[in-house]
């Protein structure tokens, strides 16, 4: 059973977030209005500082403590077309505190103004320069929800197409990792999703592919080929609308042998982990993101930098069910 807060926070989203609009030009204003202000609080935890900083001449934020040991590409979400950096302090900055990391924050282009693939190309660069930069014995870890869950995905595949070194593991929050609208959870947990809808998603899609194919595995990663990918860790709630990318992914990620971990809830909004000062849950939850990255990470050395990670003794999946 969810605590009062999550239903709490969820009757908020609906009233906020979650709306039927009859334009594309309607739902940007509105979901600008909604994910570019402070809904809530988001405070940096003790310990972490935020600095200012273009990588790869994408601007962006560190979120930095005293003598990281690894570093973090964060990718925010926002349905490509908004999201702001200052809502991911309270998460990121507490993501960084346990981990002792350095996570960047970078402030991709959005749609409409730059549709795909400005987004994806401007992630994936920054992976390149993050990746190009660090120390041999630096781990870099990977984490993105929603719209940047498909932006973390996105870029695991470019960048194993183009032989770059791989992360030691990644996390995706709730990720949309489906462009063509056909899984059948888009429509079967419309109701049920307390932040998005179908016609919602259909609209944000239709915004930021601008015409561009949507099989296409950079705009829809589910599709892609994942063999040699890092280990993944997955989070969805099951009456949320991208229920089953999220089981897209798992599923993809299992049969081609990858190491992934599913963390599903019930009764949870979308993206609930990132409610990190609101919710008992995300707070729970918050130990097996930071023990996920901690068993990748091991003793700080990455694992297999430049190389394909096979995992040739693990080719079954394990599933993390918190109830």
């Amino acid at each position: 059973m969810a605590s009062i807060q999550a239903n709490m926070l969820k009757f908020f989203l609906r009233m906020r977030v979650k709306r039927e609009l009859t334009s594309n030009a309607k739902l940007v204003r509105h979901l600008r209005s909604a994910m570019d202000t402070k809904l809530f609080p988001s405070p940096l935890p003790s310990g972490v500082r935020v600095r200012q900083e273009s990588v790869a001449g994408v601007p962006g934020e560190w979120l930095e403590v005293a003598d990281p040991r690894m570093t973090m590409l964060y990718l925010h979400g926002g349905a490509f077309i908004g999201g702001k950096l200052a809502t991911y302090h309270t998460f990121c900055g507490e993501l960084a505190k346990r981990l002792h990391a350095r996570i960047f924050l970078p402030d991709y282009r959005l749609a409409p103004e730059h549709p795909y693939p400005a987004a994806p190309d401007d992630a994936f660069q920054v992976y390149r320069q993050l990746s190009a930069d660090l120390q041999d014995n630096e781990p870099l870890v990977m984490a993105g929800d929603s719209a940047g869950g498909n932006l973390t995905l996105v870029t695991l595949l470019r960048a194993k197409l183009e032989n770059l070194p791989m992360p030691v593991c990644a996390l995706t929050l709730s990720p949309g990792t489906d462009a063509t609208g056909t899984l059948p959870a888009l429509s079967a947990n419309s109701a049920s999703d307390s932040m998005l809808s179908k016609s919602m998603i259909d609209r944000a899609v239709d915004i930021y592919l601008a015409g561009a194919d949507p099989t296409h595995p950079y705009a829809s990663p589910c599709r892609g080929d994942f063999s040699g990918l890092p280990p993944l860790l997955v989070t969805v709630s099951e009456e949320e609308c991208l229920r089953d990318d999220a089981y897209r992914v798992v599923h993809g990620a299992r049969q081609a042998g990858v190491t992934v971990e599913l963390l599903s809830r019930p009764d949870m909004p979308h993206i609930w982990p990132v409610f990190h000062l609101l919710l008992p849950e995300a707070r729970q939850d918050m130990h097996v993101l930071v023990n996920f990255v901690e068993r990748h990470v091991g003793d700080g050395r990455p694992k297999n930098r430049g190389k394909r990670l096979r995992s040739p003794e693990n080719k079954s999946a394990s599933k993390a069910l918190v109830d």
